[in-house]
């Protein structure tokens, strides 16, 4: 036996021994990956993102949290020979992060499909759930997302929790439309599940579809003026608590749909209106007076400045603008006003979530990683008032074999005190809203507090 043959034998055992059960897939498998010479490096760079994210550690868990819901039992032998094959294609989550203080790197790890997947039958989904996004992967693991499918009555709710050094919510949104793709393609029709983004994960793919001169000037946006807000969430001390708990509401659509149609008529949009919602209630539940300033910042898409994504990986685009009013407004619908109009402004500017990361990119370029993170804390305003809205889950693109999800939950970070991060999505014409926090059973009821009061807000708009 030749060495190649040796090497491919040796390679197939390993499949195995990971959790690929089907021969056929595990061949065509190894083919994929000989052709992918980069699939066997045992190192990668962290880019731009990773680093900052991993400096973020400081303020939050570093974790990001999803589910969807399937009113089917998804095929868990399947899943788990479709996950090795992502875990292959996609090394990044199969790496374990080496926090190097000159340059932290990934450098690929040892893993069974068991570290990644998790099955289980389960009573009580709400406890299986809330236990389950509790748990933080730390950056050591050998993996950098679990998935656990939970079996109840029937359905199968899909939970996700990684490393958000990997990705934000529009990469998340990628890589699951991917896997399902790709597992509905090896159930229906045979095909192996090797059609995973290999792309890239460098930040600088926002300027590769922008003209010279336009790219040029988009790369010399060094000032990110970030205003700081003089309001946060009354929380009782801002101690740093071990315990993660999540709030959330579900606003059915027999509410959001007129909210949202509300919105359109004043030349809102839905995002405004999830902005306007958060200002008023928390002013509610700190009394903070209509003629008060108040800043909050809202997380941006930054694959809008990107034409083809075609060559984009699994990875983090997301920046931050800042929706600052001098005045909070005289009621919901005030605020709205306010609101959009603040981000009609900002949205006229052309490198809109642009402005800052020459300036970052150059710190970690030009600065060991323990300098470089020491100098970007001292500049980096974390901002204590948030909001992200994830968008639009369209069920077709995240259909498994041709069941759609009749559900989605999306919870970003477990934040520090005083941080207060609100995390939006909508399916089916409803809304879905989420804070997560590093909190006791004091903030629980504050957020609870918040959210009673939001869900009031939005129903009033009609």
């Amino acid at each position: 036996m030749n060495k190649a043959i040796k090497a491919r034998e040796t390679e197939k055992q390993e499949l195995l021994g990971k959790g690929l059960t089907d021969k056929k897939v595990i061949n065509e498998l190894i083919t994929f990956k000989h052709n992918n010479p980069v699939l066997y490096n045992k190192r990668l760079p962290t880019e731009m993102y990773d680093k900052v994210n991993l400096m973020c550690r400081k303020y939050m868990d570093r974790m990001a949290r999803f589910e969807m819901d399937y009113d089917f039992i998804v095929d868990a032998e399947m899943f788990r020979n479709v996950a090795v094959c992502c875990l292959e294609s996609v090394p990044v989550l199969r790496s374990q992060v080496v926090n190097h203080p000159v340059s932290p790197y990934w450098r690929l790890a040892d893993y069974t499909v068991d570290d990644f997947v998790f099955v289980k039958e389960v009573g009580d989904i709400e406890k299986a759930r809330t236990e389950f996004f509790a748990h933080e992967i730390p950056l050591t693991s050998n993996v950098q997302m679990n998935i656990a499918l939970f079996y109840n009555n029937n359905k199968t709710y899909i939970c996700f929790i990684w490393n958000h050094m990997c990705m934000d919510g529009g990469g998340f949104k990628m890589f699951w439309s991917d896997f399902c793709r790709n597992y509905t393609q090896y159930d229906l029709d045979g095909i192996s599940p090797l059609s995973f983004s290999t792309g890239s994960r460098k930040y600088t793919d926002v300027y590769k579809d922008m003209e010279r001169d336009k790219a040029k000037k988009a790369r010399l946006q060094f000032a990110n003026i970030s205003p700081r807000s003089v309001h946060g969430f009354p929380f009782r001390n801002n101690k740093r608590e071990d315990s993660v708990i999540i709030v959330s509401r579900k606003i059915p659509s027999e509410s959001f749909i007129p909210a949202r149609e509300f919105a359109k008529s004043s030349g809102a949009t839905v995002t405004d209106l999830l902005l306007a919602s958060y200002i008023d209630s928390l002013a509610k539940i700190s009394d903070i007076s209509p003629e008060s300033p108040i800043s909050v910042a809202c997380a941006t898409d930054l694959r809008r400045h990107i034409k083809d994504l075609s060559t984009v990986g699994y990875t983090n685009h997301v920046s931050f603008i800042h929706c600052a009013l001098s005045q909070r407004g005289n009621g919901l619908k005030d605020t709205l006003e306010k609101v959009s109009e603040k981000t009609r402004q900002l949205k006229k500017d052309e490198f809109i979530g642009l402005h800052g990361l020459p300036l970052l990119n150059i710190a970690y370029k030009t600065m060991v990683y323990l300098q470089a993170e020491t100098v970007v804390k001292l500049f980096y305003n974390n901002p204590s008032l948030s909001v992200s809205n994830v968008g639009v889950i369209v069920p077709e693109s995240f259909s498994l074999s041709g069941n759609m999800p009749f559900d989605a939950f999306v919870a970003g970070a477990a934040k520090n005190k005083p941080c207060a991060v609100m995390t939006a999505l909508t399916i089916n014409d409803t809304l879905s809203v989420s804070m997560c926090l590093r909190g006791n059973e004091n903030d629980k009821k504050l957020l609870e507090r918040f959210f009673d009061e939001y869900v009031k807000n939005i129903n009033s708009c009609r």
